[in-house]
Parts: structure tokens; sequence; C-alpha cells
């Protein structure tokens, strides 16, 4: 048996609304993608997918079906199935539904199938290693009251197929037993497994928010795997039995800031003195070890992003100047963030806000702190009914394309209130990154990013770094995501 202990952010185990890291984790062992991350390599391999090619335009991937996968029901993987599970994805309207936006999927017969757009789409092969478009067996979710047609947001009712017990409609090394979001995810072995025998006949995912617990657990041999170490934390473990590796952060940790017309925040000339009034290097320090400057939304490990010795320096005594200016001295502004969430790196977000809580107090705003958990948190952010955030974005793959939902009128825009009608210069950079090819990508995205952070509401802090403890004898790795893929844990 495998133990891995983790902070959960856990909502849903339909792979079609799959939104968040535990859950992400979990459908790593149960489902498969066309392409996944091999290792620690950035290119897209095929699963499957026996292989794939690019149209010359880029335009298009043609993807060939492995023959001999087949789901743990029984029953083969087809294009039929690539087709129903990607088109409920996109029709769930779900939040990664986005993901589907413009493109198209067919299947010319039952072992090819063709993902498309209109445009040049150099992110497809990408986009497609996200759990959210991992392969169901459609005919089994069709009769538990499944949809891909165009209004299956109203008339899915495949819901409850996917939390009950080994429902056979994925195609990994392990199956579902039982699915608690508060407590402990357990998944079973797949003894039909089309790809050998699973390493593990049981594999149980516990919800442990203290890190300094999971620390304890991993020392004693109660778990195998640690996912929330910090790495200052980290550094105390000493032994053979344990082995401890730091891996570059694929997200960002940034500080969003509404324009809705209530807050202060709305001001731009007080979003500008909030970023020159942040101390970048105390918030580094408070992240500890291995954390780096973030200079833009785009992390240093993409192409598009923003040399770390660009970043924003801090003025406090000019950020406290434009805020006497704008009138704002005094003024109150709510900062909302996650009191229980230390799924980023460790990193405790109560210590990070009221840091941040001082800094701003030191140039004249009067920051209240509105510390809630995970899931009230992140439901206010959502709806646009938070005035400050402290929000990561854990990316749905590894492709500076999945950053474009921060930009105005996107799905990160639109929680800070910021429009395509504000910004349609930043659109134009966008759409002209998401669409450019080969050498043409890089200065792309790096215009976009440049633009974001000249203009959109919000703040980039820091880019953390995770640590991964675990027992010597287990084959753990992160893949490039910072992401743990269960079906590439070997049993050493």
């Amino acid at each position: 048996m495998l133990v891995i202990d983790q902070s959960f952010t856990a909502q849903s185990i339909d792979p079609a609304t799959i939104f968040q890291v535990t859950d992400a984790i979990v459908a790593t062992g149960i489902y498969q993608t066309l392409v996944s991350y091999q290792g620690d390599d950035p290119t897209p391999q095929p699963l499957l997918a026996s292989a794939y090619a690019v149209s010359d335009d880029g335009r298009s991937v043609t993807f060939t079906l492995d023959e001999s996968a087949t789901f743990a029901n029984g029953e083969p993987v087809t294009g039929d199935d690539v087709v129903f599970s990607l088109k409920r994805l996109r029709n769930l309207k779900s939040s990664p539904s986005y993901l589907m936006d413009g493109l198209t999927v067919t299947a010319p017969d039952e072992h090819t199938v063709v993902v498309a757009s209109e445009n040049p789409a150099s992110y497809i092969p990408s986009l497609l290693t996200s759990t959210a478009t991992s392969i169901v067996e459609a005919d089994a979710v069709r009769a538990a009251g499944g949809s891909d047609g165009d209004d299956a947001a109203e008339t899915d009712g495949a819901a409850a197929l996917f939390t009950s017990a080994e429902n056979g409609v994925g195609s990994g090394p392990y199956q579902l037993e039982s699915y608690d979001t508060n407590s402990q995810i357990t998944l079973v072995s797949n003894p039909e497994w089309w790809g050998g025998d699973p390493a593990y006949e049981r594999i149980v995912i516990r919800n442990v928010k203290n890190p300094q617990q999971q620390k304890s657990s991993v020392e004693s041999g109660e778990s195998q795997i640690a996912l929330d170490i910090p790495g200052r934390v980290a550094e105390g473990i000493s032994t053979d039995a344990l082995e401890v590796n730091a891996y570059p952060s694929p997200e960002v940790l940034y500080l969003a800031m509404t324009m809705d017309p209530s807050s202060p925040t709305a001001d731009p000339a007080v979003r500008d003195a909030i970023r020159l009034g942040l101390d970048y290097d105390a918030l580094v320090q408070l992240a500890g070890p291995g954390t780096l400057r973030a200079a833009g939304i785009i992390p240093s490990n993409l192409i598009g992003s923003i040399p770390a010795d660009e970043a924003i320096e801090t003025d406090v005594e000019t950020a406290k100047q434009m805020i006497e200016d704008a009138g704002a001295t005094g003024s109150k502004i709510t900062f909302d963030y996650a009191n229980d969430y230390t799924r980023l790196a460790g990193i405790d977000y109560n210590i990070i806000a009221q840091a941040i809580q001082t800094q701003l107090g030191a140039i004249g705003l009067t920051v209240e702190l509105n510390p809630t958990p995970t899931s009230t948190s992140l439901q206010r952010y959502i709806d646009g009914e938070t005035q400050l955030a402290l929000w990561s974005w854990p990316p749905d793959y590894g492709d500076p394309d999945n950053l474009l939902v921060f930009g105005p009128g996107a799905l990160i825009g639109e929680r800070v209130q910021w429009t395509a009608d504000d910004a349609p210069d930043v659109v134009a950079l966008g759409d002209t990154a998401r669409t450019a090819l080969g050498d043409g990508r890089e200065p792309a995205y790096l215009a976009w990013n440049e633009a974001i952070v000249d203009q959109a509401p919000y703040a980039y802090l820091l880019e953390p770094t995770f640590t991964l403890v675990s027992s010597s004898a287990v084959g753990a790795k992160l893949d490039p995501m910072a992401n743990l893929n269960l079906s590439q844990i070997a049993a050493n």
C-alpha cells in the first residue's frame, strides 16, 4: 500500500469538471489522456495515443490511438470515446471547459482522432496533457445519464457515476474505492490494466493540512510521500530512508486587485501604489528556500517570462505619496485569503497575508484581513466578490497559452472585473501570442506578459520551489508542472 499526504483541494473526480489539484492527482491514477508528460520531459509523449502529428500550418493535430488500450470495464478505447469525452468537457460549461475554446474534435475512424482549430494552435499537445481532457468510456457514461450535447450543462446526469466504486470508465492502473473530499481518497489496483501490473494494490491519499504532521508521518514510515512540506522544514530531514527533491514552480503567487468601482483598487493609481509598496524580498524570505521573485504572470520556466532583474522595485515613499495624491490615505480594503491553504509548496498564506497587511499599512492603506477556509475564499474570488485576494494559478498544462486566462475578459480577468473593453490592445497581444508558431512564440508571449504587468490589476509576488519528500523505496518524482502522476510511481 502507498500512503500519500497532501493538503486537500478536492471538489470533483469527474474528469470533465476537475479543477482542483488533489482531484488532478487522483485522476492520473484512474484515467488517461491522449498524451502526457513522462518524467521531467516537458514535451508531451504519447499515452492513449501511440503517436501524434502536427499539421504544417499548426491548425490541427492527428492522434493515432493505441489499439491495445482498454478501459477497466474491458471495452477498447476508441475515437468515439475521445470525441465524447472532449465534447462533454466543452459542453458541461464547468470551470475547465475553457480548455476546449476554439477547438473541434473528430474521429475519422475508431483509431484516429483529429483536434483542430481555425487558427494556428501550437499549444494543443500540451493542453491535452491536462487531466480534464482524460478519456472516459462513452457508452457507460451515456448509460449513467451522461451527455456531450450542446445542452449537457443542463441535461448531463452522470456525476454520481464518477464517485461510485470501481465504475470501470477509466483506462488507468487504478480504480476509485472511496472519495471523501475532507479526509481520504482511496484507489485500488485495476487488475485488467492494459499497461501491465499496477505498482500498488492500494493507494491512500490523506488530507493532512499541517506540514509538520506530514513531516512526522513520512519520517516514521506511516506515509511514503509528503507533498506539502516547505523547503525550510524539509532542510531538517536527514535520513537515507527518505529522498528530498526540489522542483521549480510552474506557478506564480499573485495579489488580485478588483476593478469594481466600489473598491479603492478601482483607481489605477492605488493599484500602482500597492505594487510599489510591497516588500517583495521580505515575502520571498517568508516563503522559504528556493523561492524566486516573480516579474510577471508567466513563470520563469516557460517561454515569455520576464527576467527577475526586471521585476518592479519596492519604493515605499513614492507609493505613500501616490496614495496621498489619490486621496486614498486611510482607505479600507478587505483582503481575502484561504487560511487553511498550504498546497502551494507548504507556504502559510496567513503569514504572507499578515506581512502584506503591514506593508500596505505603511503606505497609508487600512487592510482588513478576511481569512476563510479555501472553499469559501475561492468561491468569493470566483464570484468576483473580493477587493484584494491572494492566489496562485496551478497550470492546467505546460504552455504559456494557459496563462492567457489572466487577460481582460478571460477567466481570471473576469474575477477582478477586468473586461476586454478595458484593454483591447492586451486582447490583441494575447490573440497574436496564441496563434504564433515556432520561434515567433517566445517574443509574442513576452510582449503579452509585459502588457499584463503594465495594465492588469495584479501584483506578482513570488515563484516558490516545490519540495517532494518520499521514501527511498518509492520511485516518486514530480512532472514539469510539479504534479505527482500516480501511474508513474514505481515500487522499488
